[in-house]
């Protein structure tokens, strides 16, 4: 529905979109048809992305519920023995990828080593990333941290 059944030229309104996504889950696409007077454009298909998440990650858990029972299947065992880029990969991308509940690895690698080294060892109060240092309850020891932050603070940035 439109916030105006009119609109002069230059002027700009609202269009309202419902989505039913019962039964929906993962990245969805919708297309809207947009129907004009304008004899160059009468018509414009406006395209959206959406992220239907499980009821499970709509929530927000604490480290020791990621770290241990079925979440730990995906947080923590991919990345067993693993180092840098192929711990991120099976680890962390998946809340770290674009569009996700985590800032987008470019959007990290913006940020200083020691911020980043920070998140990683104590992680972000009021956000879903928990401290993943095993002296908080996490299961990446020195070697993995280490590799993390080298991953994400490459040294052509003079960090």
């Amino acid at each position: 529905m439109a916030s105006s059944s009119r609109l002069k030229p230059g002027e700009s309104g609202k269009i309202k979109i419902s989505v039913d996504i019962r039964g929906k889950l993962g990245t969805i696409y919708k297309t809207v048809q947009v129907h004009t007077n304008d004899p160059g454009t009468p018509q414009a298909t406006l395209g959206f992305r959406m992220v239907i998440k499980d009821l499970t990650h709509m929530k927000t858990y604490s480290a020791s519920e990621i770290f241990s029972g079925t979440c730990r299947s995906c947080h923590v065992l991919q990345g067993r023995g693993k180092q840098g880029f192929d711990l991120f990969v099976a680890d962390c991308i998946m809340c770290h990828a674009a569009g996700s509940i985590a800032p987008a690895t470019r959007d990290m690698q913006q940020k200083s080593g020691e911020r980043i080294e920070r998140a990683i060892r104590e992680g972000i109060d009021k956000t879903s990333m928990p401290g993943w240092d095993l002296r908080h309850g996490g299961p990446l020891g020195e070697e993995e941290i280490r590799g993390l932050v080298d991953y994400l603070t490459p040294v052509v940035k003079g960090r």
